[in-house]
């Protein structure tokens, strides 16, 4: 017989004791009628793993073979050859690294009696890797001549049961839409059977590759660092890949790229640098760009773009940088009995709109004004301290305090202090921006003098936000 006729494999007591089974394969085509089937069974299994076919037969002098025509034997051998064992104390064959096309009909045969097992394999098929804007698509095949009756549910990689977003009639895929890094690992398909092992449990890889987002939260002239973390230790790629740095001051407006480099040999390429702006990449494999923005002006909010492309999609995410200031009207000289304004107002507001809060530490509950807007203003006529708040969800994500005192003659120098920080609208800790207006006496001064010194002051209030007023 060829290479499709039926192959036995024949393990005597004495070989086996003799070699330790040197060779758990041998080509034996027979030609010999067909055993009596003693009893038939069903094994499942899964590609990649490992299934023992079992045998009931007790005889030493014990062979197997397979139906032909099922499975295709080169050269007279069988296609698990290499891979594959005599379990010598109950002759059943362990069988490693199942492949689809091990499916089929095995006998266990001593003399003209057998026990004939039918192999089912199972695999679950998915993409390898997964964009966050993507929706993950398993689907579970299985491998027999009979479509077996199954039931199937499916664990994220918190070991809770998931339920498909598509129409439950197909329970043998799974469609899941909005997922983050955080669902990236270890996925189960658990399979109930009517047959051994009853339970089949079939692990997958999850990898979910997606920038963190971010608001953050900046005051005028400071400097402030935000970084996009990636995690493409996952990935294994290689050459290069394409990123860009992109800026919008408003959510409908188009980006403008700000920086174009590219990730070489898994190392950022150190781009050039850009007035205001710096670059950097940590660690190789790169999986983190670092940006700090200096001396940050009003005008510097709005989204901070970083996109990479793949050769299977691309990736982008955006910062939101929300810039908050503080000024005082009038600027010039005072007449004694006059109020200031003062003016707080934030870039924009989140999707969750805040409050932005003017109120008086220590004051009454009238001397206060809180609006849903980006906004806020408060006259001030007496001295006290006040402060300008950004509260969402009961948090203080930023504020500034203003504090006014009226003395016979004083000025207003307000100055900016602080740290920036990325907060997310749910964070609880706190960054406080200080924009004190500091009080000291002075002479009169003539109103030549006080002319050339308003001058003077508008300029600074440009440069150093710093203004003087006297009363």
């Amino acid at each position: 017989m060829g290479a499709w006729g039926s192959f036995e494999l024949c393990i005597g007591a004495e070989s086996i004791m003799r070699e330790i089974v040197p060779m758990l394969f041998l080509g034996c085509l027979s030609g010999l009628k067909p055993p009596v089937a003693v009893g038939q069974t069903k094994v499942a299994g899964v590609v990649g793993q490992e299934v023992i076919l079992p045998c009931s037969l007790t005889r030493q002098m014990t062979s197997w073979s397979s139906n032909p025509s099922i499975l295709i034997l080169p050269e007279g051998k069988a296609p698990m050859a290499n891979r594959s064992e005599l379990i010598t104390t109950n002759f059943s064959l362990k069988v490693q690294n199942l492949a689809p096309y091990d499916v089929g009909e095995y006998t266990c045969e001593s003399g003209h009696r057998g026990d004939t097992v039918q192999l089912v394999v199972f695999v679950t098929e998915l993409t390898k890797y997964l964009l966050h804007d993507q929706v993950l698509f398993v689907s579970l095949q299985q491998y027999s001549p009979v479509q077996n009756k199954i039931t199937v549910t499916w664990w994220d990689n918190k070991d809770m049961e998931v339920t498909s977003e598509q129409s439950q009639t197909d329970q043998y895929s799974l469609h899941k839409s909005g997922l983050r890094i955080t669902d990236s690992g270890k996925w189960k398909c658990k399979i109930n059977l009517q047959f051994k092992p009853f339970d089949l449990d079939i692990p997958f890889d999850v990898i979910v590759i997606e920038l963190e987002r971010k608001i953050l939260y900046a005051a005028v002239n400071t400097t402030v660092s935000f970084s996009y973390l990636l995690n493409l230790w996952e990935v294994k790629w290689t050459g290069s890949l394409k990123a860009h740095l992109d800026w919008k001051a408003k959510a409908d407006d188009n980006y403008r790229e700000i920086m174009n480099f590219s990730i070489t040999n898994q190392e950022l390429t150190s781009p050039k640098q850009i007035k205001r702006f710096g670059f950097q990449g940590v660690e190789k494999p790169f999986k983190q760009l670092n940006v700090t923005l200096s001396k940050v002006l009003f005008e510097d909010a709005g989204w901070y773009q970083f996109r990479v492309t793949f050769d299977f999609g691309h990736l982008k995410t955006a910062i939101h940088l929300v810039v908050m200031t503080v000024s005082a009207t009038p600027t010039g000289p005072l007449s004694k009995g006059a109020e200031v304004t003062l003016h707080c107002q934030l870039s924009a507001l989140p999707l969750q709109k805040g409050l932005l809060i003017w109120h008086r530490v220590n004051g009454t509950k009238e001397e206060s004004k809180q609006v849903i807007h980006r906004e806020v203003e408060v006259k001030a006529r007496t001295a006290g301290l006040w402060r300008c708040s950004f509260v969402l969800e009961n948090k203080t994500l930023i504020n500034h305090t203003a504090q006014t005192t009226l003395l016979g003659v004083w000025w207003i120098q307000l100055t900016l202090s602080g740290e920036g920080g990325d907060l997310k609208p749910s964070a609880t800790s706190e960054r406080t921006f200080n924009a004190k207006i500091k009080t000291c006496a002075t002479p009169l001064l003539s109103w030549q003098r006080r002319a050339e010194r308003m001058v003077r002051v508008r300029q600074d209030l440009l440069q150093n936000r710093t203004c003087q007023c006297q009363q």
